[in-house]
């Protein structure tokens, strides 16, 4: 929790000290869904499912740019989809503490493009296949922090309420590869997150 600590301190004072402080902020509140995958796993597809919720403070540099920071928590991982077929199950359960910084360009059709970067705190970490959870804590562990990039479009569905969709991928890997070996820009795992999030302005 040091890293979330010292990252929030670091945002808040930028922040603080910048020509925006000068802008008004503003707060709310949001939350939706994730549809995730880890790359590197050995399975593709976004079949893990988790909640997404968290507070965010933003400010406007001009009429029509802002600046965003969220705290929130968020569910990533991965999953494998059983059938009668194909019997296997495998899960990933990595939940999340991050910290996100967008800028946000509206249109003045009610638009949003977003981008921006994250640094998160894995409070939480659960591997497991058929025979129930796998004993790699020490062996083979996931890092407890998690750097990554966001982008997104969204709408101004009201002047308080806005309705994004976000995909996120970590920029450093969540956990080397089991043999730890290293292929060129396959460098381990990487969350890689799709998200539909419903803000709400105070």
């Amino acid at each position: 929790m040091k890293f979330i600590f010292s990252l929030s301190l670091i945002l808040s004072g930028f922040l603080m000290v910048s020509p925006l402080s000068a802008q008004i902020f503003n707060a709310g509140i949001g939350g939706g869904l994730n549809i995730a995958q880890v790359e590197g796993d050995g399975f593709s597809g976004y079949n893990k499912a988790g909640a997404s919720f968290g507070l965010f403070v933003n400010t406007f540099s001009r009429e029509n740019v802002a600046i965003q920071m969220e705290m929130n928590y968020s569910s990533k991982g991965s999953q494998v989809r059983t059938t009668i077929e194909d019997p296997r199950y495998y899960r990933i359960d990595l939940r999340y503490i991050e910290i996100p910084v967008f800028l946000r360009y509206f249109t003045a059709m009610g638009l949003i493009a977003e981008a921006g970067l994250s640094g998160g705190y894995l409070f939480y970490s659960r591997e497991e296949d058929e025979l129930g959870e796998l004993p790699q804590a020490d062996t083979h562990p996931f890092r407890k922090t998690e750097f990554a990039a966001h982008g997104g479009i969204g709408w101004l569905f009201t002047e308080n309420i806005t309705v994004n969709a976000r995909i996120s991928y970590s920029l450093i890997p969540v956990r080397d590869h089991a043999g730890g070996g290293k292929y060129y820009f396959n460098r381990g795992q990487n969350n890689n997150v799709i998200s539909f999030i419903v803000q709400y302005l105070f």
